[in-house]
């Protein structure tokens, strides 16, 4: 097998690593609990993860050692947690995202105020502790015929298959604590939100008038964030969700019994967070002069130029052509000069043929790409465009044919008039 061979076939390997599942560190509020999660922990380890369960309170937890990171994805089932055991803390936490790992959050009614601020950290604010969601209308009642107005039926997804999957015809069980989330945020999406008949109250305490802020759609019951780093956390508001008791429960809503969606929900929303479905990979960015396959240094002004760029979308470690309308290419100097969508073959090849503005100067191809659900796509390209040299403009122009002819009327005249002159007395 000749080098470069070898060469390739590492390099799709790395690649396919890269994108395929991790290994993630799942920490609960007790070790005792790890019989709970199960159906959870099995179908993430079916999908190709390696998790590696432990309690929050271990004395052996580390993230990073000698400076490398030891686990790709984190999940934090520990909702009471007031600190970890270990070298783990809220600002290894945060260090951990910052260089690009995903985090999965579940809390529930008795958050610690711990949790509450690494969830602020993230851009999503919950409710108080103590507080639940009720809903007296959308609710489940389970096979002992027992009513709970906290175990909530929602189905209010958000409009993204590649983040939640479905559509779903079953409802997803939720019963726990509300949040909210800033209506101007960038980075932020509500994936579950309450019905509309959902409220947040603690029951300890009266209700003199409604909530103002945790009322139907405002209350996000799990919102899902992606960093400016293309990192991703989750926080869903109850961690008995992802339960085996939720997974498989057979319930009665509006009279009709139902299994939950809450397996196909949560596993897939988690393979989200841990970057294993909805990752766009730009490469090959190319551009040449039409009629030329060769890449220029730069351009001159009204080229024909043609720009291209591969994108693939990677799916549990397989790649496969994205296909989409909205992708922009922007030709700028201080403002863009050229914006218009690229036009995408199908195969993951996505192309477009413009003409050089009439402008010289530096130049740069820039896409800035985000689409709700996959990460985010930046990429720039610098390319500078020339004025034409001076013998490079045409001889004749059809539109300068009046100043030729003027300027050959006045040699004319001068002529005429010199041979009167001389020859004339």
């Amino acid at each position: 097998m000749s080098r470069h061979l070898l060469l390739g076939v590492a390099l799709l390997a790395a690649l396919h690593s890269a994108y395929a599942g991790g290994k993630v560190l799942m920490l609960l509020q007790s070790e005792k609990n790890i019989d709970r999660f199960s159906s959870f922990t099995d179908a993430l380890t079916a999908a190709g993860f390696t998790i590696e369960i432990k309690g929050y309170k271990d004395s052996s937890l580390k993230l990073r050692e000698y400076g490398t990171w030891l686990y790709d994805d984190l999940v934090l089932f520990a909702p009471k947690a007031e600190g970890f055991g270990g070298s783990i803390d809220q600002q290894t936490i945060l260090d951990f995202v910052d260089s690009g790992h995903n985090v999965l959050l579940g809390v529930n009614s008795d958050v610690s105020e711990a949790m509450r601020n690494l969830a602020a950290e993230f851009g999503v604010d919950l409710d108080d502790r103590g507080t639940k969601v009720y809903d007296h209308f959308h609710y489940a009642v389970k096979e002992d015929g027992k009513q709970d107005h906290t175990l909530i039926a929602a189905t209010d997804l958000v409009d993204s298959p590649v983040m939640v999957g479905g559509p779903y015809k079953q409802p997803i069980l939720f019963r726990g604590l509300a949040a909210s989330v800033p209506s101007n945020s960038e980075l932020a999406t509500v994936v579950l939100s309450a019905p509309g008949t959902a409220y947040s109250h603690d029951p300890k305490k009266s209700m003199i008038e409604p909530p103002a802020l945790m009322v139907g759609a405002a209350a996000s019951l799990v919102t899902a964030v992606q960093a400016r780093n293309n990192a991703r956390m989750v926080v869903a508001g109850s961690v008995e969700m992802f339960s085996n008791d939720i997974f498989n429960s057979q319930v009665t809503v509006n009279g009709a019994s139902t299994a939950t969606a809450n397996k196909d929900f949560c596993v897939t929303l988690t393979r989200w967070a841990f970057q294993d479905r909805g990752v766009l990979v730009a490469s090959n960015l190319r551009h040449h002069l039409l009629g030329s396959e060769e890449q220029p240094w730069g351009y001159r002004v009204n080229d024909d130029v043609e720009f291209l760029v591969d994108v693939m979308e990677h799916e549990g470690g397989v790649a496969k052509p994205y296909k989409a309308d909205d992708i922009q290419l922007e030709f700028i100097m201080l403002n863009p000069y050229v914006r218009v969508p690229l036009q995408h073959d199908g195969q993951g090849t996505f192309s477009l043929r413009f003409k050089v503005p009439d402008v010289y100067g530096v130049f740069k191809y820039f896409i800035d790409y985000s689409h709700r659900g996959y990460s985010y796509i930046k990429l720039t390209h610098q390319v500078p465009v020339r004025p034409f040299k001076h013998d490079e403009y045409e001889r004749f122009l059809v539109c300068a044919y009046p100043y030729y002819a003027s300027a050959a009327s006045v040699m004319a005249a001068f002529f005429a008039l010199g041979f009167f002159f001389l020859y004339h007395k």
